[in-house]
């Protein structure tokens, strides 16, 4: 008896990552799909700004309209307040000086250059990705996740498991960058990158009860993404 009690809770946290797994195949098929549908109607953007910056929100206009609906009607579900946010700056602070110092030092070590490198790219990475990719991944599917998790253990246990479960897969989806065209080499570190700080990001969320820290964090790794 002790025994199946003890393994109920974990045979549904399975089913949750499960669930998980399942909604992020839905998520890569649409996203390919709407990405596809719009770039074979959209002019090439070139070096222009304004382009790009309007490509960067038409392409994700099937994540930006359900989001800014929930967004207005629970922004506290999926965290827009400022939290315990001032409580944790000089973690933040540290952070943020790791994010960007790492990030930065690996591309110019290695001399890479990214498909997001170049002006054009500044508006669209540095506002329109952290906005959307942090609402969905650190907002929405946090907050079900926390729910998901919270049914079946402790807050802490339930909490943490969220954290890794959706920054593993918000890395894990940037593999199918690889289906655009993106080189393999560069989407092996996009996916390890973005799982790494997926979960960081996960954790200032869930520490400051704020979405606002991970936004920025975000935009100030693709700030050094797109100058250097």
């Amino acid at each position: 008896m002790n025994v199946a009690i003890r393994t109920r809770p974990a045979s549904k946290a399975l089913m949750v990552i499960v669930g998980l797994a399942a909604f992020s195949a839905g998520f890569v098929f649409l996203d390919q799909w709407f990405n596809h549908l719009v770039t074979a109607r959209f002019p090439p953007v070139g070096a222009s700004a304004w382009p790009a910056t309007l490509y960067g929100v038409i392409s994700r206009a099937h994540l930006i309209v359900p989001l800014l609906a929930v967004a207005v009607w629970r922004p506290r579900l999926l965290g827009f307040r400022v939290g315990r946010t001032r409580r944790h700056w000089r973690l933040l602070l540290l952070i943020l000086v790791a994010n960007c110092g790492i990030v930065g030092g690996y591309l110019l070590l290695s001399g890479s250059t990214t498909p997001y490198s170049g002006n054009e790219w500044l508006i669209t990475e540095v506002v329109t990705v952290p906005l959307v990719e942090e609402t969905m991944w650190r907002g929405a599917v946090f907050a079900v996740l926390c729910a998901a998790f919270g049914r079946l253990y402790r807050d802490r246990v339930a909490t943490t498991l969220a954290v890794w479960s959706s920054g593993l897969a918000f890395g894990l989806l940037h593999a199918a960058n690889a289906l655009v065209g993106v080189p393999i080499a560069f989407v092996a570190v996009q996916v390890l990158n973005a799982a790494v700080w997926g979960v960081v990001y996960g954790y200032a969320r869930a520490l400051t009860g704020s979405l606002y820290p991970p936004i920025v964090l975000h935009a100030a790794m693709n700030l050094v993404v797109v100058l250097l």
